[in-house]
């Protein structure tokens, strides 16, 4: 894998799981026989190997009683950098009013002559 901060996110990812797998005290073949895959595969998640399979992953973290835990990773709701995108796309423009002859509307730069109380709105 050539991008150097995934490599070390996989490596984390894998230091998780195995301290998850050994707080459940659970051996790497008990934890490889409940998410049906094989001890190798238990070893690689926590190497930390790229090559791993996101099913595999996904399954892996079921049996250590966290199947939501992959969707977890990227909520939208929690995506600062997609939030920030998605209100930077939103249109600048507003509704303006145009001049026509002598008459003016109001806008917000300009208060209407007309109002004696001093609220506007």
């Amino acid at each position: 894998m050539s991008n150097l901060r995934a490599q070390r996110a996989l490596v984390n990812l894998g230091r998780n799981i195995k301290q998850a797998r050994l707080a459940r005290r659970l051996a790497m073949l008990d934890l490889a026989e409940r998410a049906s895959v094989s001890e190798k595969t238990i070893q690689r998640l926590e190497r930390g190997d790229s090559g791993v399979g996101i099913g595999k992953l996904a399954g892996v973290l079921a049996a250590l009683g966290q199947p939501d835990a992959l969707a977890e990773i990227l909520r939208i709701e929690e995506d600062a950098v997609g939030l920030s995108l998605a209100v930077d796309a939103i249109p600048k423009r507003g509704i303006s009013y145009v001049k026509r002859g002598d008459a003016r509307a109001p806008d917000s730069r300009h208060e209407a002559d007309d109002d004696d109380e001093g609220v506007g709105f």
